[in-house]
């Protein structure tokens, strides 16, 4: 098949909804997938993984829409809407466009460019620029989002947070005693301002949440409701209260 057509396929069984399966029969085993350098899979089996934990948290499948669509020599991109609701009832919008690099018929690398648009070519003849817009120093364009799904982004708290990891204790907290917090995500609370127990239960769900969303599409599906009351009872040394509240806890989702 021409390069047209696989992709034409693939992105048609995308917006049939079976993404999994889209990505299944088309990816090469090697294939690699991300958004940003820390948002990374280094082959189709840790990525299924990935979009089946997805997948088992999305309740409803509101809309997936192919807007448009490039093919190159070995690369294709499409950019897509995806809408839907997880299973605590939040709706999830993504506008994205997806690079491809195929290889005899595969993908061997998936990159996930989120808020991007593809620029329609336009038809009509280049006319000569005026002497006066030539002399003019030409700004580019802010690339627009698509007028078909506006999404309101969630806002970080604007006052700088110190980043020390020491709570009111003096002792240094460790996030990853917080029911859904790992390593990584502890990482980046750090980065983005959030660095002990006192600063998390201060911290608002959304401005956490906007942290998490920044990091890639792996950390968005993460649900940070719960972080700051746990961290309210570990920095205020209630252990069985904390303890207590984590057993009806998965992933920090009530």
């Amino acid at each position: 098949m021409k390069l047209q057509q696989l992709v034409e396929a693939l992105d048609a069984q995308v917006m049939s909804g079976d993404v999994i399966g889209a990505f299944d029969k088309f990816a090469a085993e090697n294939c690699i997938t991300l958004s940003n350098a820390q948002d990374m899979t280094h082959n189709k089996a840790q990525k299924l993984e990935i979009l089946n934990w997805f997948f088992q948290n999305i309740a409803n499948v509101n809309r997936i829409d192919r807007l448009a669509c490039q093919v190159g020599k070995d690369v294709t991109e499409s950019q897509f809407v995806f809408d839907f609701v997880n299973q605590q009832g939040e709706q999830l919008v993504y506008n994205e466009v997806i690079r491809r690099v195929w290889k005899d018929g595969r993908i061997v690398e998936e990159q996930y460019q989120i808020g991007q648009t593809l620029e329609t070519p336009t038809k009509t003849a280049a006319k000569k620029p005026s002497k006066k817009a030539a002399a003019k120093t030409e700004k580019p364009a802010a690339a627009k989002a698509s007028k078909s799904t506006k999404v309101a982004e969630p806002k970080a708290d604007k006052k700088p947070v110190a980043k020390s990891a020491k709570g009111a204790t003096g002792k240094t907290d460790k996030l990853t005693l917080i029911e859904g917090i790992g390593p990584k995500i502890a990482e980046l609370l750090e980065k983005g301002g959030i660095a002990n127990f006192d600063q998390l239960a201060a911290a608002k769900p959304e401005a956490i949440k906007a942290i998490l969303t920044a990091a890639g599409s792996r950390y968005q599906m993460h649900d940070p409701s719960t972080w700051p009351k746990q961290a309210a009872l570990a920095r205020d040394g209630k252990t069985a209260e904390l303890k207590k509240l984590q057993t009806a806890l998965k992933g920090g989702r009530k």
